[in-house]
């Protein structure tokens, strides 16, 4: 087992790939191919909105449909812009200045920039030969100084699902006073939820986010379960209107359409079959996914710096490689999209590898 501290230089935020250009053909960012609920358009065309008016502090009303969906009580959730900004305070919020946050060392990149951002120390442990998350090196690399531990299920940028008996068993293994937080952003595609599981336990954090499932990116809302005493002390450190009022009032008319998401899991999954079929016949090394992305492998006739300058010219956008701690270009990720544009991808990768050929 690899336990490898990270650089002593935080990471900046504008490092990170969401700020990378958009072209015409995009397979970057993790947006939801059939847009969002027919619900919500409706809601909105038809709401009153007062712009005067603040929002619910603490975004009472979406926790309260949230403790109803979940069977939990309204104070064992934490609405936030988003999760990303949830996983920027945890660091800040959860232990001590210099404690060290254990993290896998392919996974969403934010984990280790908002870490080193509030002063922790990054610990990254290696993945499997097959690039899954490794819990057994993560438990034996938490130490007295471990505060956090980061695992995303499904892991982005793979895809890959853990399953839930093996993170209860993580759960277990690592110390009551380390909070494991678990980035369940892609859970509505792959795998099974840890929230029921915050129940009794005051060192478990599940985040979620109305931003892929639910096809809600440009509003801006995730939430956390934790445990009461974990959620208030989130809210004593952090503002007090963390969303719009629309923006609450358009996600708790999501919850509602089980449809929807049912119909977005089945089109990711059957257009995430087709980019990992086409890819495998150019040559590609796809790894496993159950989600909306995939993680791949350049075929060797083709260069990294070949193929970025090809992505550019082609107006194709993916995610690069060196985006993650440790890969170059001859990996890069890809979102499942609608047909019309993984077609039109998969032609341009026949056109790249063919003229490499």
């Amino acid at each position: 087992m690899k336990r490898v501290q990270s650089i002593v230089q935080p990471r900046a935020m504008k490092k990170l790939y969401a700020l990378a250009e958009k072209r015409p053909i995009d397979l970057s960012l993790s947006e939801n191919p059939l847009g969002c609920s027919l619900l919500v358009i409706r809601a909105l065309n038809n709401m009153e909105i007062d712009f005067s008016a603040y929002p619910s502090p603490n975004g009472k009303l979406l926790k309260r449909a949230l403790a109803t969906k979940f069977s939990l009580l309204s104070s064992n959730f934490f609405i936030a812009n988003g999760s990303e900004s949830i996983i920027n305070d945890l660091p800040r919020v959860v232990g001590r200045l210099g404690d060290e946050v254990v993290v896998p060392k392919l996974t969403f990149p934010m984990f280790s920039v908002c870490s080193e951002l509030a002063g922790k120390k990054v610990m990254s442990v290696e993945m499997t030969n097959s690039l899954g998350i490794d819990l057994g090196a993560i438990s034996k690399a938490v130490t007295t100084q471990t505060s956090l531990v980061f695992i995303c299920n499904p892991n982005n940028p793979t895809g890959s699902v853990l399953p839930k008996e093996a993170i209860l068993q993580l759960l277990e293994r690592i110390p009551k006073n380390v909070m494991l937080v678990v980035d369940e952003a892609n859970i509505e595609f792959g795998g099974k939820s840890m929230i029921d599981e915050v129940r009794g336990r005051e060192n478990l954090i599940v985040l979620r986010t109305f931003s892929k499932g639910f096809g809600l990116a440009s509003l801006r809302v995730g939430f956390a379960v934790a445990s009461e005493a974990l959620v208030q002390k989130i809210e004593e450190q952090t503002p007090i209107f963390q969303m719009s009022g629309i923006s609450e009032q358009l996600s708790c008319i999501a919850l509602l359409d089980d449809v929807f998401l049912q119909k977005t899991k089945k089109a990711t999954n059957d257009q995430r079959m087709f980019l990992r079929v086409e890819l495998e016949k150019l040559g590609c090394i796809v790894f496993p996914s159950e989600a909306n992305n995939l993680f791949v492998k350049l075929p060797s006739l083709l260069s990294p710096n070949q193929f970025v300058a090809q992505l550019e010219k082609k107006g194709v956008s993916v995610v690069l490689g060196t985006s993650f701690d440790g890969f170059d270009n001859s990996f890069f990720r890809v979102s499942v999209r609608e047909s019309k544009t993984n077609i039109l991808f998969i032609q341009k990768m026949k056109e790249i590898v063919e003229k490499a050929m």
